[in-house]
């Protein structure tokens, strides 16, 4: 985007120095005015398409890690349960 900025910003000085009539720079900065609205449009465009990818990306992972999170701590809530009923068994027989 920088250096869409700075091209912009030199044709326009390189157009306001050069020997040509007030029209034709005229025109010459409503071009390069227009070139650099449609280049920084189409990397605004690619910019949002890679957000949009990246954050697809973590909203899934996320959900995967979540996932995961909840079966390890239902296992271990199992696990648990069974070693506590073990110990109950244990204690009632003594």
């Amino acid at each position: 985007m920088g250096m869409i900025v700075g091209a912009a910003a030199g044709a326009v000085t390189a157009l306001l120095y050069a020997p040509k009539p007030g029209t034709e720079v005229r025109h010459h900065i409503r071009s390069g005015a227009r070139e650099a609205g449609r280049k920084a449009g189409e990397a605004w465009g690619g910019v949002k398409e890679r957000t949009s990818a990246m954050a697809r990306t973590t909203r899934e992972r996320t959900r995967g890690a979540v996932r995961a999170g909840r079966r390890a701590a239902e296992e271990k809530r199992k696990e648990l349960e069974a070693e506590l009923q073990e110990k109950e068994r244990m204690a009632a027989e003594t």
